[in-house]
């Protein structure tokens, strides 16, 4: 009971072909530590915009 609680695993983020940890390199991508692989790319611009003042049905 001496390591209760603990996290449930050490990185945030890990490689779905291996399930190693991902680290950030210091030119900004993602890269796995164990097959080098890179799970992660930057976010594209988002395809759909919506207009803040569009009324939705739950505002009525």
């Amino acid at each position: 009971m001496g390591r209760y609680p603990r996290k449930a695993r050490g990185a945030q983020v890990k490689c779905i072909e291996c399930n190693a940890p991902v680290v950030k390199t210091i030119d900004g991508r993602f890269a796995c530590v164990s097959c080098g692989s890179e799970p992660l790319s930057e976010r594209s611009d988002p395809t759909v915009s919506v207009s803040e003042d569009t009324a939705s049905p739950a505002d009525d």
